[in-house]
């Protein structure tokens, strides 16, 4: 059961515009128009998150030396 004291967050879909919608604590972040896209734009999310990690292993690695 989803407690109505905390913020929403997550992946809901709205029916009246047939579209996905993410929420972050309580505040809309984006819209998608099919889960389809919103998988994608989740893939690239993450693939730019590992490869901004890596930069900042290699940053740190870098300046121990």
């Amino acid at each position: 059961m989803i407690s109505e004291d905390k913020p929403r967050t997550g992946v809901f879909h709205r029916k009246s515009s047939d579209q996905f919608v993410v929420f972050w604590q309580g505040r809309e972040i984006c819209r998608y128009p099919s889960i389809e896209d919103f998988v994608e734009a989740h893939i690239e999310g993450l693939a730019a998150l590992d490869a901004n990690q890596a930069e900042l292993l290699v940053g740190y690695y870098k300046s121990t030396n």
